[in-house]
């Protein structure tokens, strides 16, 4: 099931006065009023605020609980990094990749999929792949990826979730009755879906250092149409037919 019309809002909220703040020194910089380069250091401190807000929602999944954590640990870290108060190289960090996956295979173990199935666990070294009908997706990939695909007749939408990892949607089974909406939170990782001929593609999404492209071929009789909307951060999304 998708995201709650509040939640969107405040994730729209906290990305929305991200750019502004981001535009507003690089405005003063160029004024020579402020110099830019004193804040520089903490600019991933937009990660520790999509953190504590995906934490804040508490919509009971533990993978969403985790991935708030990660997004306020990488914020917290890059911060002290940048200001010289801890050191480290990403080469470093390569354990807490195995960490998240080992974390990410032992809560999908307790959880379920839309169809009310237990979800099935991915092989080490695998990607995790999915054959779903429930009218809704939600798809969560950090450091790791996903292929997901859907044949619901009735599909509405859903959620997907890429933190340096890559996600596949597999649309082209799936019908909806007029609208589909689909959210997006996408931060240094890439975001594939594929959809039927028949629907128009329509893309609200907010890159920040990335990108959103839309690859689909305009339907001779457009009436079904989805939405796409979200942030990208540092990443990529492509939707093509």
């Amino acid at each position: 099931m998708s995201r709650d019309p509040l939640n969107r809002q405040r994730s729209r909220l906290v990305f929305g006065v991200f750019i502004i703040v981001v535009g507003l020194f690089a405005l003063l910089d160029n004024l020579h009023v402020f110099d830019s380069r004193l804040v520089q250091p903490f600019w991933p401190l937009v990660f520790v605020a999509m953190g504590a807000l995906r934490l804040s929602q508490n919509d009971g999944h533990a993978k969403h609980y985790i991935f708030g954590v990660a997004l306020m640990v990488v914020g917290t870290g890059m911060t002290l990094n940048n200001l010289g108060l801890i050191h480290f190289q990403w080469r470093d960090l390569w354990p807490v990749a195995l960490i998240l996956v080992g974390l990410n295979v032992l809560t999908r173990g307790f959880t379920r999929g839309t169809d009310g199935q237990p979800l099935p666990r991915p092989r080490p070294g695998q990607r995790d792949e999915r054959f779903e009908h429930g009218t809704s997706i939600d798809a969560s990939a950090m450091m790791s990826g996903i292929v997901l695909k859907n044949d619901s007749q009735e599909f509405t939408g859903g959620e997907i979730n890429a933190v340096m990892g890559a996600v596949e949607i597999d649309l082209r089974q799936a019908a909806i009755a007029t609208e589909a909406v689909l959210h997006l939170s996408v931060i240094m990782g890439g975001v594939e879906i594929r959809v039927p001929r028949e629907w128009s593609v329509s893309v609200n999404g907010t890159p920040m250092l990335g990108g959103i492209e839309d690859k689909t071929a305009p339907p001779m009789a457009p009436g079904k149409r989805l939405i796409i909307e979200g942030s990208v951060i540092m990443g990529g999304v492509e939707i093509t037919n």
